[in-house]
């Protein structure tokens, strides 16, 4: 089965994690995984569902109410970024934050980190970050991602800049990373990206109030290139979405020929299952 042969949109896709699909195909799902699928998406003895693990890789399996199993892997059509995008976003207070998990991962990026910056006006109690890895394998779930981002513990602002500082000395010219600012002269994002692609990018919001003086020295004293998002203050969380829009928007449409972001080719012969280790061509 292939994305590009078959309309998939109507199967359910579940996200598992890698321990419930033993060697055999067999899947080990939860009382709620088990709950949706019956009950809420209704599927009868032997209906197809998709399973992903956040590894990259889709597959089929038929439902059962006891032992459900994996019946073969499905080529899928390209989703990821072309570029590793690390978003460092100070936390703030309310829904906002949950919300703009979600929207980000739908976005494509790869990577977040939760900031606490000087402004920040709270800190996220014990139990946070395993609701907001939640949120994205929902959220990747939902867009038909096949990974979803890695969501760090809160961090100090000055920690991040050094884990930051460590990937540039070891990556040189292949690391990039801005800061948004806000009633700062800066160059629009779009024209301070590097021009040449690159593995890996990160941009860095601030928290509600922007940053101070002295996170804005630091920022620069640590390689970062300050940006400007646009003529108008934006929220914090808005401004994490435009940035993100942004990136995603430039590097994807710089590599549309690329094998990065094209790895398949119209003219190759569409493949089904992935049964036994090996590909079956329908």
């Amino acid at each position: 089965m292939s994305e590009r042969t078959h309309d998939l949109s109507a199967l359910p896709r579940l996200a598992i994690d890698p321990a419930q699909r033993d060697p055999s195909g067999v899947l080990h799902l939860t009382g709620l995984q088990q709950h949706y699928l019956q009950r809420v998406r209704r599927l009868r003895p032997g209906d197809l569902f998709l399973v992903l693990d956040g590894s990259g890789k889709l597959w089929a399996a038929r439902w059962q109410a006891q032992g459900s199993r994996v019946v073969g892997e499905v080529e899928t059509l390209p989703r990821e970024l072309p570029v590793f995008l690390h978003l460092g976003l100070a936390v703030v207070k309310g829904q906002g934050f949950d919300e703009v998990l979600r929207q980000v991962t739908e976005l494509g990026v790869a990577r977040i980190t939760p900031l606490l910056t000087e402004r920040t006006v709270l800190e996220p109690g014990s139990g946070r970050q395993e609701r907001w890895q939640k949120i994205v394998r929902e959220a990747a779930e939902q867009c038909e991602r096949l990974r979803w981002p890695q969501v760090d513990p809160p961090t100090p602002w000055t920690s991040w800049l050094a884990e930051l500082q460590a990937v540039r000395a070891t990556r040189t010219e292949s690391f990039w990373w801005g800061i948004a600012v806000a009633r700062h002269k800066a160059p629009p994002l779009v024209q301070a990206l590097p021009k040449l692609q690159i593995p890996a990018l990160a941009i860095a919001i601030g928290p509600e109030g922007g940053w101070t003086v002295a996170e804005r020295r630091q920022a620069e004293e640590y390689g970062g290139v300050s940006v400007s998002l646009g003529p108008t203050i934006l929220r914090a969380t808005t401004a994490a979405v435009v940035a993100t829009s942004q990136i995603a928007a430039t590097y994807s449409f710089r590599a549309t020929r690329t094998e990065s972001f094209l790895d398949w080719s119209l003219d190759s012969e569409p493949l089904g299952f992935v049964s036994d280790g090996e590909r079956c061509r329908r």
